[in-house]
């Protein structure tokens, strides 16, 4: 028997192995490439989130700035032209620019829920719940019931003594997050919320973001409940009773800004408050002698008006010049007694009910198109969604 032995070829064998080698080498080296592909984009996502982070830190800090340098220019407006009221609300204050930032002044609008008006308010054009009587309470445009009235009197009685439809401690403590009745004077109009049978809704109405508008989506909620309002003249204000009230002074009403309802409920028939309010152009607008003729036979008393103020609110929104970022707050200003300058007695932020302007504005700024100062961008029953912080 003949015994082959197999044939072994060392350059086959040879080649065979370094085509294995420079295969494995191969693969190795592409999948560090797909490591090291991978790592790149995750560092450069990671980078591209820093530098958004840093963006709107920036932008945060910026319509922060803004905001502080509204609340000075109002401190200014108040300071430059007390004790001439009118005059201190009538002050542009719509899209001031500030650096590259911007800010507004909200204003409500006491004859249309559907006009923005932008300008400091005299918290003295309004009824003081610390001094108003329950019958005068009655008389805003809402539906506020008499038991209801007589529990915001009753809040702020020094005499723990319910009124025949009103509520005291007993009340109160019968609750299931018992409180007792404050017993003294409002420190702000929320602390109304306090007070047996004063609910969101008649505070603010359909007004959600609390802008003094009801756009389309709030008139929508509000259905057939919100109907055309003229002020004192009729109609149901569907923004509540917030805006006609303050806590601040000694309870005279300033006629030289009050409107026609506020003037209404002091004691003047309609007719008499829209000719007061109709007159008032061209007036000395630092005390009330000029209104006289028709405040004679009113009924109201000489310690229930006057002619100046000594407090102003300002509804301010602030935003970044790049749009990212806003800043909406809420002060009252208080002047001394004596001279200036005046002094943040209250400041609340309200930057979490949402963007109050036309969302055109901001998309202007994130374009870098910019906006014009002093005008308002499109109309405001469409504005920005509440709750959009960026």
């Amino acid at each position: 028997m003949i015994h082959f032995r197999p044939h072994f070829d060392l350059a086959t064998a040879q080649s065979t192995a370094g085509s294995r080698r420079r295969g494995m080498v191969f693969v190795i080296a592409l999948g560090i490439i797909v490591v090291l592909t991978g790592l790149v984009l995750v560092f450069a996502q990671s980078m591209r989130t820093d530098a958004l982070a840093s963006a709107n830190r920036r932008s945060d800090a910026e319509a922060d700035a803004v905001e502080l340098g509204a609340e000075q220019w109002v401190e200014a407006q108040v300071d430059a032209y007390q004790p001439d009221a009118m005059t201190i609300t009538q002050v542009p204050a719509e899209a001031i620019q500030v650096g590259s930032g911007y800010f507004w002044i909200l204003q409500y609008d006491p004859d249309s829920d559907q006009d923005q008006l932008f300008g400091i308010t005299d918290e003295l054009s309004k009824l003081n719940i610390n001094k108003a009587a329950a019958a005068q309470l009655m008389t805003l445009p809402c539906d506020l019931q008499q038991n209801v009235a007589d529990a915001i009197t009753d809040w702020r009685n020094p005499v723990n003594q319910a009124t025949a439809d009103g509520a005291e401690s007993s009340y109160y403590e019968s609750l299931t997050e018992p409180y007792q009745c404050k017993n003294e004077l409002y420190e702000s109009v929320e602390e109304l919320l306090l007070v047996e049978g004063v609910t969101p809704q008649l505070l603010w109405g359909y007004d959600l973001n609390r802008d003094g508008v009801l756009e389309d989506a709030e008139r929508a909620a509000g259905g057939s409940n919100v109907g055309s309002f003229t002020g004192a003249g009729g109609g149901t204000d569907g923004r509540g009773i917030y805006n006609y009230l303050t806590c601040y002074g000694n309870g005279a009403v300033n006629v030289n800004t009050a409107s026609d309802v506020v003037l209404t409920a002091l004691g003047m028939s309609p007719g008499n408050a829209q000719a007061l309010v109709s007159q008032r152009q061209g007036q000395d607008y630092t005390n009330t002698n000029w209104a006289s003729s028709l405040l004679n036979g009113s009924g109201i008393r000489a310690n229930q008006i006057t002619g100046q103020s000594s407090f102003y609110s300002a509804d301010i929104v602030a935003v970044s010049g790049d749009g990212r970022a806003f800043r909406r707050v809420r002060i009252v200003v208080s002047l001394p007694k004596q001279a200036p300058p005046s002094t943040i007695v209250y400041r609340k932020d309200l930057t979490s009910f949402g963007w109050p302007l036309p969302q055109s504005i901001r998309d202007a700024l994130r374009s870098g198109r910019g906006i014009q100062t002093g005008t308002m961008q499109s109309s405001l029953t469409s504005s920005g969604t509440v709750g959009q912080n960026h």
